[in-house]
């Protein structure tokens, strides 16, 4: 069953602004001479239903080679909607967010699961976190609460070997007649160090930040460290999406407005203070996208007309591959992808 008889379309992707960590990757100015590598087989996906409901995301698993389904990992949940995070050791794990905030009884939490790319029951994993990331050494998690009955964002590290447990303060509520409460924060990674950590955070639609921690001495989002503004004065940019690559080296999105109007995006790396151009997306800007630690990244672009298909794209060096093309909204029960994990 191809993805194109599924869905289209893709929701979601926040930008950024700046990173950090530390040498250029390996060699040349350019990298997106580098031949292919090999690909994962499959990739992880967040289908959004084609009409509003108590339905939300379903979460799928797709060729990286034909964007056929292979299957669907979770059953359409109703009232809640499933964004996945990664694919790790064999497990998609996913963040399930309650559709409706504004329960009667207090916002209802979100929540980590986990389930096996072969399909099979959903685990729990952490119940009121809303990101979650393993340490490359698997000795370590990360992930993101909301403390103080809501008026906290905090980034938690803890060690699973020692039970050392660190808490990074992102943000605190604002004054309550403030609209830009809670920030958004995604794409929790760590570094090969399993020490730092890189998360994107966006205090609002407006704002957005990829910042760098030691994940287990600094205190609040101050201590985080980003690279320097890589926008000319002439447009507007944001950093998405960060991922390490297995060299210590950190990628990330860099997309560009100018005020003309005319949308841009290029994927980087950043290390020891040099930012090398891995490759432009000159097919348009990612709504959705995600990079392995071996450097294959993944991603979808919107449609280019309203309501009009979305393509996805992988590029593991050279030039990126269109995957599939997926259908406009109307032609089946999906459209959008709310999310992407390779």
């Amino acid at each position: 069953m191809a993805a194109a008889a599924i869905t289209a379309g893709c929701a979601g992707g926040s930008p950024a602004s700046g990173p950090a960590s530390a040498h250029p990757l390996a060699a040349t100015a350019s990298m997106t001479a580098m031949p292919p590598r090999a690909v994962p087989p499959v990739f992880a996906v967040s289908f959004a239903p084609a009409t509003a409901g108590r339905a939300g995301d379903r979460l799928a698993l797709l060729s990286s080679r034909t964007g056929d389904l292979v299957r669907w990992l979770t059953p359409q949940p109703q009232g809640a909607s499933d964004q996945v995070l990664s694919v790790r050791d064999g497990w998609v794990y996913f963040v399930r967010y309650p559709i409706d905030l504004r329960s009667p009884g207090g916002p209802p939490s979100p929540a980590i699961w986990r389930v096996r790319v072969t399909g099979g029951q959903a685990q729990l994993v952490k119940s009121g976190a809303a990101d979650y990331a393993v340490s490359p050494d698997g000795h370590a998690v990360a992930y993101v609460i909301s403390a103080d009955h809501g008026d906290v964002l905090d980034l938690v590290a803890r060690n699973l070997v020692t039970g050392r447990l660190h808490t990074i303060i992102l943000a605190t509520k604002p004054s309550p007649g403030a609209n830009n409460w809670p920030p958004d924060v995604s794409s929790l990674t760590w570094a090969p160090d399993d020490v730092h950590l890189a998360v994107q955070l966006s205090p609002t639609a407006a704002l957005n930040s990829v910042l760098v921690f030691d994940a287990f001495t600094a205190a609040t989002a101050g201590d985080g460290r980003t690279a320097p503004a890589p926008c000319p004065v002439d447009s507007a940019c944001g950093e998405f999406d960060p991922a390490y690559l297995a060299s210590g080296a950190l990628t990330y999105l860099i997309q560009r407005l100018s005020r003309s109007g005319i949308a841009s995006a290029n994927l980087v790396a950043w290390k020891a203070g040099h930012r090398t151009t891995l490759v432009w997306m000159a097919a348009g800007t990612p709504a959705c996208y995600d990079m392995t630690a071996q450097g294959q990244a993944i991603w979808v672009t919107g449609p280019v007309r309203p309501k009009g298909p979305s393509t996805i794209w992988r590029w593991s060096g050279g030039a990126p591959v269109q995957v599939a093309a997926l259908p406009p909204l109307g032609t089946s029960p999906y459209y959008g992808v709310g999310a992407i994990a390779w």
